[in-house]
């Protein structure tokens, strides 16, 4: 029975490596297929939106291309490939990604080996930002391509319209709670989000910058209205010309009183919601960079509303994964895409490229098989 047994665990490995095989040379064929101008892979998001094949840059041997989106507008994924065609390796990363023309947090790193071809995606989450976006209309991207000794090649910007755009970006009101204006700066206060029964809640701002360069908020020695201090982090890049939602996170747990040089402790709840109006107005040290470093201004804002929206708790249970998704490859697989693989050799002759990767696997796979068999018989 025990042999019998190990023997169908054997041919269930070997089923396995086959069709992983198989899964690898889709994967090869379907990047293949789109370097030579078509493709089998449906670029559509999940409310029909799709963008046309464009070609963002083309010198110097290294060509990057927009394949398509997928997604939604909470969490959307643009699929670039860059051919690489030089004798060096090469790669492509982004200092800024923008959707609808708002500033999200978000970053590509792809590198790709000499004479060769990758296919990578870069995502972005407006949701996690506060955003509520009604479709994704237009994708703004600052790159950078460097070559194997972190030298640049050359940058580029490029924004890419989708099937979604009407010619005019929706003009989302920002917050009429003005905290700062001034050397094309304007940030505001749009309220405190709390999770029901906690002490634990998330302040949101937006900051627009009309300015020509980019900018640098950063604030610090957050105080409550009794004197407390709270240790919080707000430091923020906003590109030239953008917009960006935030927000910045708050614990009751970390409320300090240097009168008593300790931290106070609210664990008697008694059922209740933290009340961080009580603690209002809030006050905080902010200072504007050009770029990150040369000083434009430093200014003391005050934060005072009554304005706070209550989650429920199946929201709130998700604030530590919504702004820091361990992995974009976990939402391809819960989508049921395909993970991605090495980037692939460029070769003159696709079949042989196929052909090849396939030879390797199969030998890959007829090894495995043998060593397991050897299992199996010793058992």
């Amino acid at each position: 029975m025990k042999r019998f047994i190990s023997l169908c665990l054997a041919a269930a490995l070997c089923l396995a490596l086959a069709g992983c095989a198989s899964s690898e040379k889709q994967e090869l064929k379907a990047t293949l297929d789109e370097a030579n101008g078509y493709t089998t892979v449906d670029y559509t998001m999940d409310d029909g939106t799709t963008l046309e094949q464009t070609v963002l840059y083309d010198k110097n041997g290294i060509v990057v291309t927009a394949l398509g989106v997928k997604g939604n507008v909470d969490y959307c994924r643009l699929w670039l490939r860059l051919e690489n065609n030089t004798s060096d390796e090469v790669t492509l990363w982004t200092n800024s990604v923008q959707a609808n023309g708002w500033e999200l947090d978000s970053v590509l790193w792809m590198e790709v080996s000499k004479n060769s071809i990758g296919r990578e995606y870069v995502s972005f989450y407006p949701e996690d930002a506060g955003l509520e976006l009604d479709s994704i209309q237009t994708i703004t991207l600052d790159c950078e391509l460097q070559d194997d000794d972190y030298n640049t090649i050359d940058t580029f910007t490029a924004t890419l319209e989708t099937s979604a755009y009407t010619g005019t970006l929706p003009d989302e009101e920002l917050s009429e709670d003005v905290l700062y204006e001034g050397n094309g700066v304007t940030l505001t206060f749009g309220g405190v989000k709390q999770e029901r029964y906690s002490s634990y809640g998330k302040l949101q701002f937006y900051v627009e910058n009309t300015g020509s360069k980019s900018v640098t908020l950063e604030g610090d020695e957050f105080q409550l209205s009794g004197g407390q201090e709270l240790e919080v982090s707000l430091y923020e890049t906003v590109s030239a010309g953008a917009k960006k939602a935030f927000y910045v996170y708050i614990d009751q747990d970390d409320i300090y009183d240097p009168r008593t040089d300790a931290y106070e402790y609210f664990n008697e709840y008694d059922g209740e919601t933290f009340d961080w109006t009580a603690f209002m107005p809030f006050t905080m040290k902010l200072a504007v960079y050009e770029g990150y470093s040369t000083v434009l201004d430093s200014a003391t804002i005050t934060i005072a509303t009554n304005d706070v929206e209550l989650v429920d708790e199946d929201e709130a249970a998700d604030w530590d994964e919504e702004s820091y998704i361990d992995s974009d490859t976990d939402i391809a697989i819960a989508e049921g895409e395909p993970v991605e693989e090495e980037a692939a050799n460029v070769m003159d002759d696709t079949d042989t490229a196929a052909t090849e990767e396939t030879t390797d696997a199969a030998a890959a796979e007829e090894e495995t098989a043998t060593t397991v068999t050897e299992d199996v018989r010793t058992a």
